[in-house]
């Protein structure tokens, strides 16, 4: 059947009225959220880099990629800190994506200056920012950042150092010694038990020395730390013999409970035995006896039995006269 130029208008004009009034859904640009980026390591609370009492550091976190396009996603990658961190971090500087796929990349943590790894407090956290930006040839079509905050953990290491005085220790006598409380680590710590051993010398003692528990010491020669010292006192009763004494001075850690100590000698004098046996007379003192002796002996001596004679005859002379 033929139809008439102008039923075939009709036709036409009809068809585009339809099909004005049908929606019309239009494509528009790339959703710029077509791909995330994203953690695959767990960074909900502060990611703590590995660090030993060496200042050795370790760690890694791991982000990832998800692309939902139906095309290849290249990006550009860089990593910032908003503050200084004691350690060393790397991660790649590109990245590929394949059309709808998921990939992973590492950033990684490594050791730096031991000095300067002491020198980061603890209480504080660094954030990471990573920054992802998409490239298409030379022009930026997008970009998206991630963010994790970052810190290393709290490290101990408390330790007495004693300095000894010139002075000897005498049997029944004392001294005075100092001791520094060294902090060796990167959080402030605290005496939590401090005590003392006495080798092959039980007739020592160091009374005071449980007053140090509680005593808070800061981080020695780091993070502007004041340091601590103690003035201590050895004493040895009148029953110690001369021994060259071993003192093991030990203190326990508030921070992690481990106990560290400090070993040195002192030499204790026995109290000297007096001699029994009189002393030598002095030479001039036995001259001078030796002489009044001598001199003493040219003196007359008159002995009682002459001395008895002579008073009977003083008596018998006075009878006679008294009868003439």
């Amino acid at each position: 059947m033929k139809r008439t130029p102008v039923a075939l208008l009709m036709t036409v004009l009809f068809s585009l009225s339809v099909m004005s009034s049908m929606p019309v859904h239009a494509q528009g640009p790339i959703d710029g959220q077509s791909w995330t980026l994203g953690w695959a390591t767990d960074m909900d609370s502060t990611y703590i880099v590995e660090m030993d009492i060496d200042w050795d550091a370790e760690g890694e976190i791991v982000a990832y990629v998800e692309n939902t396009r139906m095309t290849q996603l290249e990006l550009d990658l860089t990593y910032e800190f908003d503050s200084w961190v004691p350690f060393t971090f790397s991660g790649p500087d590109t990245f590929s994506v394949a059309a709808n796929g998921n990939e992973t990349f590492s950033i990684t943590f490594s050791s730096i200056d031991d000095d300067d790894a002491r020198e980061y407090n603890p209480d504080n956290t660094s954030t990471l920012t990573i920054i992802a930006e998409e490239k298409v040839g030379d022009t930026s079509a997008s970009t998206q950042e991630l963010e994790g905050d970052v810190s290393v953990p709290r490290i101990f290491d408390l330790r007495p150092e004693v300095s000894l005085p010139d002075d000897s220790l005498h049997a029944g006598s004392w001294i005075e010694f100092s001791a520094q409380l060294v902090n060796s680590g990167n959080a402030r710590d605290a005496v939590k038990q401090a005590s003392v051993q006495f080798r092959s010398c039980p007739h020592l003692s160091m009374p005071g020395l449980e007053d140090l528990a509680n005593t808070l010491v800061e981080t020695t020669d780091a993070q502007n730390g004041k340091d601590t010292f103690v003035t201590l006192r050895l004493e040895a009763s009148e029953s110690q013999p001369n021994r060259v004494c071993e003192v093991t001075l030990t203190f326990t850690s508030e921070g992690d409970e481990a106990s560290r100590s400090s070993t040195f000698e002192i030499e204790v004098m026995a109290v000297e035995v007096g001699d029994d046996t009189a002393p030598p007379s002095n030479s001039d003192d036995t001259n001078d006896s030796e002489h009044l002796s001598q001199e003493s002996n040219t003196l007359p001596w008159i002995g009682g039995i002459e001395l008895l004679m002579a008073f009977s005859l003083a008596t018998l002379g006075r009878s006679e006269k008294q009868k003439n």
